[in-house]
């Protein structure tokens, strides 16, 4: 089995036909790859769903499990597949037609342990966008190891933008987190600075659709605190990643600072969904931030990049980094929030 295609399940009835169509749209032979999908615990019709297409198709396996969680199920799905290349990917999101015999080729040819690629953002209302506007093109392909390719190209949170080697897993011993958010990054982080063969390629291969009324914007209380316990987790994880670098590396330096932006993104996105979302009161905040203070995540440093993406970070940066550095700002701008009403 060449490729294993891992996605967790969770109340996904809208997407998760679309998804699984994209995956059979492709130049592969099924015996050569496997979809493997645990639900867990879902309370909509998406299992039925996939239930049908277990029935037509060999290589599409489904697992059933009680609710535990995205990083639970993905390990599931692991411990589950076969494949020597895996692909964790998400049933709301899709891929470009007849580009996985491409993929695999580029892995297999220049023997690499993870192999990045493009995506592009969509809409659930927007047309499926099946056409891969690179299929065909030979694109350059520039092995590096971890540490090199971070201090080039950094990181992005998501599990789905690469594959990744089996052996790679097993020799590092690195699985998804259980029971916290965040779990792609740490993932992520984790498994690019072990890795000793890697390149990105620019290939138009995933779709990942904007859904609305995400999770991210839940104004439920437990819900932020939970991102709160998860967002202070990662910091601290990531903290440990920069202590465990080797520092005669040359790209030492570079590495720490990308982990560092990431690790400031962090505290920077805590501080506003406090202030947004009013999840903790002040002494609460203090408390985390006194905590963030021995990972080296706090005060935010500006002069590090990436603490705010988009075309606005820089603005953002300039403007929120000096009220978030000093408590007594920080004091009165959740005391004027608390007079705004909740929406």
């Amino acid at each position: 089995m060449r490729l294993s295609i891992l996605i967790p399940l969770y109340n996904k009835e809208d997407y998760v036909d679309r998804c699984l169509q994209s995956l059979l749209d492709q130049d592969l032979p099924s015996t050569d790859y496997e979809i493997v999908i645990v639900d867990d615990g879902s309370k909509d019709s998406g299992p039925e769903i996939v239930a049908k297409y277990t029935e037509a198709h060999e290589n599409i396996i489904l697992i059933r499990q009680e609710n535990q969680g995205p990083s639970a199920a993905r390990n599931n799905c692991l411990q589950a597949s076969q494949g020597t290349f895996l692909y964790f990917m998400d049933a709301d999101d899709y891929l470009a037609s007849n580009v996985l015999q491409s993929l695999l080729q580029l892995c297999e040819e220049n023997k690499v342990e993870v192999l990045e690629f493009d995506t592009k953002e969509t809409t659930n209302d927007a047309p499926t966008d099946k056409q891969s506007k690179t299929l065909g093109k030979k694109p350059e392909v520039n092995v590096q190891d971890g540490l090199a390719y971070v201090a080039e190209h950094g990181f992005r949170n998501e599990a789905w933008r690469y594959f990744v080697h089996r052996n790679l897993l097993e020799k590092t011993g690195t699985k998804f987190i259980e029971g916290t958010l965040y779990e792609d990054a740490i993932f992520t982080a984790s498994l690019f600075l072990k890795t000793e063969r890697m390149a990105k390629v620019a290939l138009d291969i995933h779709r990942y659709v904007v859904v609305a009324n995400s999770i991210v914007t839940s104004r439920d209380r437990a819900h932020n605190l939970k991102f709160i316990k998860g967002m202070v987790f990662a910091i601290e994880h990531f903290g440990g990643l920069i202590n465990g670098l080797n520092s005669s590396d040359p790209n030492y330096q570079s590495v720490v600072n990308k982990l560092r932006g990431r690790q400031q993104a962090l505290v920077f996105a805590l501080i506003v969904r406090t202030l947004k979302f009013r999840p903790i009161d002040f002494n609460e905040l203090k408390a985390i931030l006194e905590k963030l203070k021995t990972f080296g995540a706090y005060p935010i440093d500006s002069k590090i990049e990436g603490i705010v993406e988009g075309n606005s970070g820089k603005l953002y940066t300039l403007i929120f980094v000096p009220i978030f550095n000093n408590t007594f700002l920080l004091r009165l701008g959740m005391g004027l929030m608390r007079l705004i009403p909740g929406r």
